[in-house]
């Protein structure tokens, strides 16, 4: 359900341009606006409903729906890959307007009791996990309890919000700056405006936020226009994304051996022949939180203004954050518990499970209203338990980190738009070529090819051509390359 929350902001506008100049806010609006950051990619894609302008991972985002669980290790996996879970997801609990996951503190447990009745139970943060117990589903709502946890920035400062979406408190040399840099000469072009931001703005500033120059013009003319044009200025360029042509072929680089399928006569790769190994990585692409992306990226993302809202939270001082956890969680957040896979490539760290010890068992302890035994043991003959989190992934119902989400040994074609599908004859007839024009190129996708694919899934439709065909040329590199 939609929030009615509501928070008024104040605009000054460049009336004869029509633009934003800046916006003035307090904690509200700033906590919102960096809980960005917080988000999985995943998360964008879906609260955008699939139209997020990301590359293509709208596509891949719509692949992991469509794709049978049997091809996966558990059925939780799907729930982790479309619901990811945010390392800030409990702390943005308290956001005026909050887009991400409305119930963070709900975990699953078996619904029988008798399966946690034990000196260890065993829950889980995704939902259809499977209890190693009874072979159920781990169907039972639990909702932890609330922590005092404080957001981002402190209160009673005024922020100001240029139009690219630098954040810093309102100074008059920070404003005079601001004018300046926009050309403006006198004041009897500007105008104080006021804008009210509801949940419906906010999703529209975030996906201008991904892909425009100046979000909060395009966001506050285009609503007073009331249109929903798509974005005007997507920065993503196919040329962003090209690495040396010698990094692709090195056949002894560790990293993850992959076919591709190529049109010989126009070095466009039609689509890679892969197995499991590639699809975690690309899979885990949508786990990541978007402030982890623009730090592996180096705040060259190629995606609107999303690096100048990492260097604002990266360059406002410390006094102005609630902590400098706060800040942390904003700069490196962590992927949430058990959302690592084995063969980690961009080797990000992710969050402790959790694990409770009480007394007395976990099911008396969720029938007296969570409360603990007072008893030396409980009815059931428990003394001290544990609760813990289980690894979703793990068809044995694991607590180790790692494994992966897909399951091998299947083969899997990925197209050049990753709209990944198992290999079937329908996948292999509906190659853009003639049968008679692919020949086939085996590559090793090694640290640099992984981060260069990712820039690539989010600022072109073209990734897997971009990163491996084979007539790049090192000389036409942008600036935006990895290696």
């Amino acid at each position: 359900m939609a929030s009615a929350e509501k928070i008024t902001v104040k605009l000054l506008v460049d009336k004869e341009r029509s633009r934003v100049v800046y916006a003035e806010a307090d904690k509200d609006f700033v906590d919102i606006l960096f809980s960005f950051l917080t988000l999985p990619l995943s998360t964008i894609v879906k609260v955008l409903n699939k139209q997020s302008s990301l590359g293509c991972m709208d596509n891949l985002y719509e692949s992991v729906e469509k794709l049978d669980i049997r091809y996966l290790q558990t059925e939780a996996c799907k729930s982790m890959l479309l619901h990811p879970r945010s390392e800030a997801a409990v702390l943005c609990e308290d956001l005026k307007i909050n887009i991400d996951d409305p119930k963070p503190r709900d975990i699953f447990a078996c619904k029988k009791d008798d399966c946690c009745s034990k000196q260890t139970c065993l829950v889980s943060s995704a939902q259809n996990a499977q209890c190693i117990h009874c072979k159920e589903k781990m169907d039972r709502v639990l909702t932890l309890k609330k922590k005092d946890v404080k957001l981002f920035v402190k209160d009673g400062v005024k922020y100001i919000i240029s139009s690219d979406i630098h954040v810093e408190p309102a100074t008059v040399m920070h404003i005079l700056s601001l004018l300046q840099k926009m050309n403006i000469k006198d004041s009897s072009v500007l105008e104080e405006r006021y804008m009210d931001i509801s949940e419906e703005e906010i999703l529209a500033l975030l996906k201008r936020l991904l892909v425009c120059e100046m979000p909060l013009t395009d966001l506050y003319f285009q609503h007073n226009d009331k249109t929903d044009d798509a974005p005007r200025d997507h920065l993503g360029k196919k040329e962003a994304v090209q690495v040396k042509t010698e990094s692709n072929q090195e056949a002894n680089t560790e990293g993850i051996s992959i076919k591709l399928l190529i049109n010989k006569h126009t070095n466009k790769i039609l689509c890679a022949e892969a197995d499991d190994d590639f699809l975690n990585i690309l899979f885990s692409f949508l786990t990541l939180p978007l402030g982890s992306l623009i730090m592996i990226l180096k705040k060259n993302t190629g995606t609107g203004c999303v690096d100048n809202l990492y260097r604002s939270a990266e360059d406002l001082s410390l006094e102005y954050f609630e902590s400098e956890q706060s800040r942390g969680i904003l700069l490196s957040p962590k992927l949430g518990p058990f959302f690592g896979c084995s063969n980690n490539i961009l080797k990000l760290d992710e969050i402790n499970p959790r694990e409770v010890t009480g007394h007395g068992c976990s099911t008396c302890y969720w029938k007296n209203d969570n409360q603990e035994c007072t008893a030396a043991k409980c009815v059931h003959g428990v003394g001290t338990s544990v609760m813990k989190e289980l690894n979703p992934k793990s068809p044995q119902g694991d607590t180790d980190k790692g494994g992966g989400y897909v399951k091998g040994p299947g083969k899997f074609m990925v197209p050049d738009d990753l709209r990944v599908s198992p290999v079937s004859t329908s996948s292999i007839i509906q190659l853009d070529s003639s049968f008679d024009s692919v020949v086939e190129r085996k590559v090793v996708a090694g640290e640099i090819q992984v981060l260069n694919l990712l820039r690539a899934a989010i600022t072109s439709k073209t990734p897997l051509t971009d990163v491996f065909s084979p007539c790049q040329n090192p000389r036409k590199r942008s600036r935006y390359s990895l290696d």
